[in-house]
C-alpha cells in the first residue's frame, strides 16, 4: 500500500514538473484485443502504417477478434496489388479511442479509385474512428472512397467520421445487406456522404449526420436491374450547406422494371431537396427542414407509387427559380406517379413564384389536411395546389384535395389546368379553407376549375370556406357552362 501511494505521488510530481509524456504512459489494452501498435504501427501521421495495420487486421480476423487503434493518426498507403488501402475480408471488430482521436488517413497522392477501407467480410464492426481522405493532397477522383463495402452482411458502423475523401465518405455496393450506421458523420467529401449502389438491402441509419458533401448527402444509384430496398433512416441530419446545391437525399431505381422500394425516412432534419424517382413504398414522415436550394423541396418523379409524405414541417426559402413547389409530383410520357399521399404537412414558401403542391402528369394524388402557406406577394398563375394533365395517353386519373388550409399564394388557392385533349378524369375539392391576410391580398381567387381546355372530366366541389382577401370563390367552372 505504501509503495502504491509513493508511486502515485511520484506520478503527480512528474506531471507537475512536466517530465511525464504520453509515450511514457504504458498503453492499456483490454484482454482479447489486438493493438495495431503491437504489430509495429506508429500513428504519427507520417510513417506508412499500412503493413502493420493490415497484419493486425489479418491476425484478428483469424480469431474473430478486435483490433484497437490507440489515439494517433495512422497513414495508410495503397496495397499495390489492389485498389484499396486496408482489406477487411472476415469477421473482425475495428475500434478506436474516439472520433477525432484515432484517425486512419489516406496517404497523399493516392492512386485513382483507391478505397481506404475495403470491407467484404460479414458482421464486421467499425467504431470510434475517423477515416480521413486527405483530400487537399489528392488529385480529384470521384471513386476514391472512405469505407467501401461489397457483398458484406451485417456491417455495423458506429461513431465513425468519414471526411475529406475525393469520392464518397461511405459506399455500400452489391450484395451488402443489413448494414447499420449509428452516430456517424460524413462531411467534406468530394462526392456523396453515403451512397447505396447496386443491389443493397436492409440499410438502417440512425442519429447520423451527412453535411457539407459536394454532391449529395445520401444517394442511391442501383444501376441496371439492381434495386436498393428496405432502407430506414431516423433521427439524422442531411444538410448540403454551402458545398452543394444538389439533392440532399435520393431514393431511386433505374426504370419502371427495376424500381427501388421500402424507404422509411422518419423524424429527421432535412435541409435541402429530396428526390424520389422510380421508387415504391416510400414514407417521408415527421421530418423538419429548410430548403434554400433552387429545387423543389420534395420531388416524386416518374412511375413511383405508394408514396406517403406526411406530418412534415418544411420551409422553402430559395429566391432563384420560379415554378418550384413544396411538393412536386411529376410524370413523363406513360410514366406518372400514382398513389401519392400528401397529408398533414406544414409547408411554407417564401418566394412568390412558387406552388405549395404541384401535380403534373401524375396518375393519382391525395392532398389532405395540410397547411400550405405562400409568400403573400403577387405572382400570376401560382397557386397553393396546382393540378395539370399533360398527355391524353397518360391519364391523370384522380386527385382529392380535402381539408387543407391554403393561404397567401400568388394568385389562387387551387388551379386546374389541361393540355389540349389531356384531362383529369376525377377531381374532388372538399372542405378546404382558402384565406389571404396579406396587407394587399394576392390570392383573391379560391378555386379555378378550368383553363379553357376542359381540364377536368368529373368535378366535385363542396363545403369549402373563403375568408380574408379571397373574394372570388370558384371561377372558370365548366359545370355552369354545361348547364347553360
Amino acid at each position: 500500500m505504501k509503495l502504491t501511494i509513493a508511486l502515485l505521488f511520484g506520478l503527480v510530481a512528474c506531471r507537475a514538473s512536466g517530465s511525464l509524456t504520453v509515450s511514457s504512459v504504458p498503453e492499456v489494452v483490454p484482454a482479447g484485443v489486438t493493438s495495431v501498435k503491437s504489430f509495429g504501427a506508429v500513428g504519427d501521421g507520417v510513417t506508412d502504417d499500412r503493413a502493420a495495420v493490415q497484419a493486425a487486421i489479418d491476425a484478428a480476423t483469424a480469431t474473430g477478434g478486435t483490433v484497437y487503434f490507440p489515439p494517433g493518426t495512422y497513414a495508410i498507403s495503397r496495397d499495390r496489388s489492389f485498389a484499396f488501402g486496408l482489406k477487411v475480408a472476415g469477421t473482425v471488430h475495428l475500434r478506436g479511442a474516439g472520433q477525432g482521436r484515432s484517425v486512419i488517413q489516406q496517404q497523399a497522392g493516392a492512386a485513382p479509385s483507391v478505397r481506404l477501407l475495403n470491407v467484404s467480410g460479414d458482421h464486421v464492426v467499425i467504431e470510434d474512428l475517423t477515416l480521413d481522405g486527405n483530400r487537399s493532397r489528392q488529385a480529384p477522383n470521384e471513386q476514391r472512397h472512405g469505407l467501401f463495402a461489397g457483398d458484406a452482411q451485417g456491417l455495423v458502423v458506429q461513431r465513425v467520421t468519414a471526411q475529406n475523401f475525393t469520392g464518397d465518405g461511405f459506399y455500400l455496393y452489391n450484395g451488402t445487406r443489413d448494414a447499420r450506421f449509428s452516430d456517424v458523420l460524413a462531411t467534406g467529401n468530394g462526392r456523396n456522404g453515403l451512397t447505396l449502389g447496386g443491389m443493397v438491402d436492409g440499410t438502417a441509419i440512425v442519429r447520423s449526420r451527412f453535411v457539407e458533401n459536394t454532391a449529395q448527402q445520401l444517394d442511391s444509384e442501383p444501376g441496371g436491374a439492381n434495386i436498393v430496398s428496405n432502407t430506414t433512416i431516423t433521427a439524422s441530419l442531411f444538410d448540403g450547406g454551402t458545398a452543394s446545391k444538389q439533392y440532399v437525399l435520393t431514393c431511386s431505381g433505374t426504370g419502371t422494371a427495376s424500381k427501388g422500394h421500402g424507404w422509411s425516412i422518419v423524424g429527421n432534419t432535412i435541409n435541402g431537396p429530396v428526390m424520389i424517382v422510380w421508387a415504391d413504398d416510400v414514407k417521408l414522415v415527421g421530418n423538419i427542414g429548410v430548403n434554400p436550394s433552387p429545387k423543389s423541396f420534395v420531388t416524386v418523379y416518374r412511375s413511383s407509387a405508394n408514396v406517403m409524405i406526411m406530418a412534415n414541417r418544411l420551409k422553402q426559402t430559395q429566391a432563384e427559380k420560379a415554378q418550384l413547389a413544396g411538393v412536386l409530383v411529376m410524370g413523363t410520357a406513360n410514366s406518372g406517379p400514382s398513389q401519392v399521399l400528401v397529408a398533414n404537412n406544414d409547408i411554407e414558401l417564401t418566394y412568390a413564384a412558387s406552388f405549395g403542391v404541384r401535380a403534373s402528369g401524375a396518375s393519382s394524388v391525395v392532398i389532405v389536411g395540410n397547411l400550405l402557406r405562400g409568400a403573400g406577394r403577387a405572382a400570376v398563375g401560382y397557386a397553393g395546389v396546382h393540378l395539370r394533365a399533360t398527355s391524353a395517353d397518360d391519364t391523370f386519373r384522380s386527385a382529392v384535395i380535402r381539408g387543407n388550409t391554403i393561404e397567401n399564394f400568388g394568385e389562387r388557392g387551387v388551379s386546374i389546368v389541361g393540355n389540349g385533349s389531356a384531362r383529369l378524369l376525377s377531381v374532388e375539392i372538399i372542405g378546404n379553407t382558402f384565406s389571404d391576410d396579406s396587407a394587399i391580398p394576392t390570392m383573391t381567387t379560391g378555386i379555378s376549375l378550368d383553363d379553357g381546355s376542359g381540364a377536368a372530366q368529373e368535378l366535385t366541389v363542396d363545403g369549402n370556406k373563403y375568408v380574408g382577401g379571397v373574394k372570388a370563390h370558384v371561377i372558370n367552372d365548366p359545370r355552369k357552362a354545361a348547364r347553360q
